[in-house]
């Protein structure tokens, strides 16, 4: 079976996952996060980073699948709202900061030796941080990767998002997380500028879908 994936699709998807890693939640974690991660020196650092990135991209692309499994299940005019109310309600919680679930610490420590397997650790344990910390907003693109109504389009859309996260998590995290974090004024102006511009893009999303417009 063929399985399509539009420009709008992959933008969405990938954007998602970058307003994910800015999380201000997960960005005071990022710098022991990527210490941890290159603990290794030479050939097994790289085989941690390839690691890495394998764990974090089953962790939401398994989460994708079950999405687009489900959605499969449903008449798709009423997957429709659902999945437009959804992301709106996800997009309300956005703008007054409530996470759907709270953060709970993964010591990641046994993971602090070894190649590729401690790296898929590090992953996967880095995915469960970000579940949280980025609850709305994942869920917004859960709700998306519903509509496709395909196991397999559902597992793509999440694996994109992954993307978002792990490109500038392994490129740039370091220098991110103490910008963000040094660079304050009492509420970080680039805190709101995340909380006003995602909200209004998970609300405009969610009502296109609404309306037939996108994912659809």
């Amino acid at each position: 079976m063929a399985i399509t994936i539009t420009n709008v699709d992959f933008l969405t998807a990938l954007l998602h996952g970058v307003i994910s890693f800015l999380s201000p939640c997960a960005l005071p974690l990022l710098p022991s996060f990527i210490a941890l991660l290159l603990y290794e020196k030479g050939v097994r650092a790289f085989l941690r980073i390839v690691g890495f990135f394998i764990g974090l991209s089953i962790t939401f692309s398994v989460l994708g699948a079950i999405s687009g499994m489900f959605g499969g299940f449903l008449d798709k005019n009423l997957l429709r709202y659902i999945s437009g109310s959804i992301i709106i309600a996800m997009a309300i919680l956005f703008l007054f900061q409530i996470q759907l679930f709270k953060p709970k610490s993964v010591k990641l420590t046994k993971f602090k030796l070894g190649g590729i397997l401690s790296g898929i650790g590090i992953g996967f344990g880095v995915g469960l941080v970000w579940i949280p910390c980025a609850s709305p907003v994942l869920a917004s693109i859960l709700a998306i990767a519903a509509t496709k109504g395909s196991t397999l389009k559902g597992a793509t859309l999440l694996f994109v998002y992954s993307l978002g996260i792990s490109v500038p998590f392994l490129t740039m995290g370091g220098v991110v997380s103490k910008l963000f974090t040094k660079v304050s004024f009492k509420t970080p102006t680039w805190e709101k500028v995340l909380k006003y511009g995602t909200s209004a893009l998970l609300f405009i999303v969610g009502f296109l879908i609404i309306v037939g417009k996108v994912f659809v």
